[in-house]
């Protein structure tokens, strides 16, 4: 396969399981709110989309919504950026200098605008390139605005981002993670299965009507909830 030529590019290289992805990326023309990631480091600016956010829930913002409004945000950013480089063989420009994201109404991650270039490094160092020039600043706000813990942050970004590398490695042993999220993510034999597992729990049920996130929560209590 010829290399991409831009990123535009790599949309046609996704395979048919991964075609959701495509609802992730934004390109063209678009309609939507449009917000440099960088923008969202100021408190200011996290304070108005998570409050926005915090409307959907009829709750004020708190600690456990801004954990849930992370995952968005990290789930949003990391699953096309990666899988997009691990099929292309290089890393897509996504620091948080030049990454730009989609929210909606609700103040919701929804998109990330497809990057115009590529970065100089390979796609196997996409991991290690993201997490050091957008992850590590983003949770610096996050964890500074909000007060919540950075390991459930990073915990919140470690479970996209392991997911997705090992979705696409092929290779049946986990995929090793940057630091400080190498051991966010076990796997533990329950009931004769191996169960993929958090660290650090989210706190995502503590937000009225959201559910726990199952056998992924390391809080047995929540795992057994009825």
């Amino acid at each position: 396969m010829n290399s991409p030529r831009t990123p535009e590019d790599l949309l046609s290289s996704l395979p048919g399981e991964l075609e959701p992805i495509r609802a992730r990326l934004s390109y063209g023309t678009e309609c939507r709110l449009v917000v440099p990631s960088a923008q969202l480091l100021s408190g200011d600016a996290l304070k108005i989309y998570v409050t926005r956010f915090a409307g959907r829930f009829d709750i004020e913002p708190n600690r456990y919504l801004v954990s849930l409004w992370s995952q968005k945000y990290f789930g949003t950013v990391i699953i096309p950026f990666i899988a997009l480089a691990m099929i292309g063989g290089r890393a897509l420009k996504a620091d948080i200098d030049s990454a730009v994201v989609v929210l909606d109404s609700d103040g919701e991650p929804v998109a990330v605008r497809l990057p115009s270039a590529f970065a100089t490094e390979s796609g196997e160092n996409a991991a290690s390139l993201l997490t050091s020039t957008h992850l590590a600043p983003m949770i610096e706000a996050l964890a500074g605005w909000s007060g919540l813990s950075r390991k459930v942050f990073w915990a919140n970004a470690a479970h996209y981002l392991e997911w997705i590398m090992g979705r696409l490695s092929g290779q049946a042993t986990r995929p090793q993670l940057p630091s400080p999220m190498t051991d966010a993510i076990r796997y533990v034999e329950e009931d004769g299965k191996r169960v993929r597992r958090r660290k650090v729990c989210c706190l995502r049920d503590r937000v009225p009507g959201v559910e726990s996130c199952g056998s992924l929560c390391p809080e047995r209590k929540m795992r057994t909830r009825p």
